[in-house]
């Protein structure tokens, strides 16, 4: 046996001789780009180091400059990102072959690379920092001995692909029955205190596993075409590496082992699992996420999300529903601003390639320069990383200087690399604007004025779950959110540190055969950022339109204790966390700490615990009925969710697809008309399939991995 001593001493020489091995040394370039770069990245051909032939994409603001996140009136340096700009490491002894046919090439004070694009070799995709100096932090912290080295430039071979702001805009379509095309979603996985060395197993987020055999693995099902992990590490520093392991679902949930892989871990950083791909997803799949910890400090929490693109059949009519998210009111400025963050909104999962839109129209009032009412340049970016095109506008002097600004269009590419990275981190979607005058200058804000109008908007495909052509798998017998709206709101005239409105409607499908067969859930409430104060909402009001009669519409409200318990734990205010880590996101990118952020977060809903509150029917016409809902006198539930199912006669026993529509909503004294598309499953349970062919588990209607049967009410 070995003395202890000696152990001692061969296990301090194979620290050193790891260390020494593990910092490499790597020159880091500061580097224009003709080339936007997204998922395919820089690989230089014969350069060998642990990440094979690829060079690390670190992403760095393009410059910071003062604004202002509107919804929460907190001011802020926010930065703008742009695939065009950002860092490349490239290993110190890059050796690259120049026999390989050549894309692009990287221009560097220490010489030309050529360059070809593809999936990352390392897995790498991309890593997020605040600033140069932060990502030789992360650099080092991998393991690596960076050098900056300047600035250099990648330059396309040949027509340079400007992406970005040359880019055509596509108009976005409808999904029509029949068509196959591309749907983007996430997984969400619990964030995981880091307490010891060794394995730590990063669970999804949720009540179910999606294998029998491997506790606390996610569902991926069939037909992914792309996966990508995001990690976000808060509260200390972990040495560690990331592990993903690849299963096949079983026909009685038990998981065969398809294969791993394995990453370093890295804040901020996504990676992309090759392992999920069209061919192995011909199979229902699974994954399973864990650290093997080498050593931390603090005490960091782990936070892993994943993005999906799936193709998708369109069969049955009613596997799609739209979200929508508006902004309305005036806002008081009274500041010099260069951003304007519009947002956060909870970026739904399903989105429909193709189909997102945006009518974003607002007015600014500045003060004059001099008199006179300078050309005002903006910019419209997704979440301040992507453009969405460059406008220049022309003020009216009525006093102030007044500026119509609107958005034309979103453009898609744009939009789907936004959202793909977004949902890498469980994140949401925003606006950020880049106004200046002409000149250069920043304009003194004094208010500003949304119009009721979509800030976004995209049709949704509604579960993971895919369709088959014989007849509807039986998963679709089950409940399903179909279609969400989302609104932000003030005042039409602006006050000194208004209140922000904020609210929610989702519909959501019941089981087939249930005596409800859809849900709404309703959430409302003001606040009051500069004094810490909510007001819960007090009344409710959504106009329903379907093509058949609502004569004898019933609904009845419940809440979460009771009947609904079922569902999952607090699954129907799962938006209140939603909301919180889209605005962690928001401000993750722009580098600072929300002081209010908290605010926007919907509270755990208890409905109708307290005498007084009511839930009425109105009949408008043959086809449109009004829910009403009213707060008690005397309620003081700290709530602003309610929770109404409905039924209604005329959609027993249809053996097709019914169409609601949301025509119009409104919350408080908040109103407006979204014509918001919903879908209620057909009501027969004959035209389903016997031999179902997904796992009874569902991830999009809560963000949460559920059962797939669970419901909301047993009569």
């Amino acid at each position: 046996m070995t003395s202890p001593k000696l152990r001692g001493g061969s296990l301090a020489a194979l620290v050193v001789l790891v260390l020494l091995v593990a910092a490499e040394r790597v020159y880091v370039y500061e580097v224009e780009s003709d080339v936007p770069i997204t998922e395919d990245v820089p690989h230089v051909p014969g350069v060998s180091w642990r990440f094979g032939e690829q060079l690390l994409v670190v992403w760095v603001p393009r410059d910071v400059a003062p604004g202002i996140i509107l919804f929460t009136n907190e001011t802020a340096p926010i930065p703008l990102y742009d695939r065009t700009y950002f860092l490349l490491v490239v290993p110190a002894d890059a050796r690259p072959s120049h026999r390989t046919e050549a894309e692009a090439f990287l221009k560097t004070p220490d010489g030309t690379y050529p360059v070809v694009f593809r999936k990352p070799d390392g897995g790498i995709i991309d890593i997020t920092a605040h600033s140069i100096e932060d990502a030789l932090t992360i650099l080092k912290q991998m393991g690596l001995q960076p050098e900056y080295r300047g600035r250099a430039e990648l330059i396309a071979k040949g027509d340079p692909d400007a992406g970005g702001e040359a880019a055509a805009p596509t108009l976005p379509r409808r999904p029509s029955v029949g068509s196959t095309f591309d749907v983007y979603g996430g997984l969400y996985f619990r964030e995981t205190p880091v307490t010891r060395t060794g394995l730590v197993v990063i669970p999804v987020r949720g009540t179910q596993s999606a294998c029998i055999n491997v506790r606390g693995a996610a569902y991926v099902g069939y037909d992914a075409k792309s996966f990508a992990l995001g990690t976000l590490i808060r509260g200390g520093a972990v040495d560690a590496d990331l592990i993903v392991e690849v299963y096949k679902i079983e026909l009685l949930g038990n998981c065969t082992f398809l294969g791993s892989q394995r990453f370093r871990l890295a804040n901020r950083t996504r990676y992309w699992v090759s392992l999920i791909n069209s061919t192995t997803s011909v199979d229902e799949l699974a994954v399973f996420v864990m650290l093997d910890v080498r050593s931390f400090s603090g005490q960091p929490r782990v936070g892993v999300n994943a993005s999906l693109i799936y193709a998708r059949t369109y069969r049955y009519g009613f596997e799609v529903g739209e979200f929508a998210a508006r902004a309305a009111g005036g806002f008081v400025v009274r500041r010099e601003v260069r951003r304007v963050v519009i947002g956060p909104y909870v970026a739904y999962d399903g989105y429909v390639a193709q189909t997102v839109s945006s009518s974003l129209t607002l007015t600014l009032a500045t003060e004059p320069v001099n008199g006179v009412c300078k050309d005002l340049r903006v910019r419209f970016t997704i979440n301040g990383r992507s453009p969405s095109g460059t406008y220049i506008y022309r003020g009216r002097h009525l006093g102030l200087c007044i500026y119509d600004v609107y958005l034309p269009n979103v453009w898609e590419p744009s939009f789907q690399t936004e959202y793909f990275y977004a949902k890498a981190f469980g994140g949401g979607l925003a606006w950020v604007l880049d106004i200046e005058y002409t000149d250069g200058s920043t304009p003194y804000v004094v208010a500003m004025f949304l119009k009721n109008a979509d800030a976004f908007r995209y049709w949704r495909w509604a579960e993971q779950w895919k369709t088959i052509p014989e007849d509807i798998d039986a998963s679709w017998m089950y409940p399903f959110l179909s279609s969400a709206f989302e609104i932000y709101a003030t005042p039409t005239e602006p006050i000194p540190a208004p209140g922000i409105y904020h609210g929610l409607v989702t519909v959501r499908t019941d089981s087939v055969g249930q005596l409800f067969r859809a849900m709404l859930s309703i959430s409302g409430r003001y606040t009051y950022p500069g004094l810490d104060r909510v007001v819960y909402m007090k009344k409710a009001e959504v106009d329903i339109a379907m093509p058949l009669s609502v004569w004898g519409l019933y609904a009845g409200g419940f809440y979460l204790d009771d009947l609904l318990s079922s569902v999952a734990p607090r699954g129907w205010v799962r938006e209140a966390f939603d909301v919180k880590r889209v605005v962690d996101f928001i401000l993750m990118l722009a580098g600072v700490v929300g002081r209010v952020a908290g605010l926007l977060g919907f509270a755990t809903g208890e409905g109708l615990k307290s005498a007084g509150d009511s839930i009425m029917v109105q009949t408008l016409d043959y086809y449109t009925a009004r829910i009403i809902y009213r707060r008690g006198w005397y309620t003081n539930v700290a709530s602003d969710t309610i929770i109404i199912p409905f039924r209604t006669h005329s959609l027993y026993g249809r053996d097709t697809p019914t169409e609601l529509e949301i025509t119009r909503i409104c919350l408080d004294n908040i109103c407006t008309n979204p014509s918001l598309k919903a879908y209620v499953q057909p009501d027969t349970s004959y035209i389903y399939s016997i031999k179902t062919v997904h796992a009874f588990l569902k991830n999009w209607m809560f963000r949460a991995q559920v059962s797939g049967v669970a419901s909301y009410y047993r009569p």
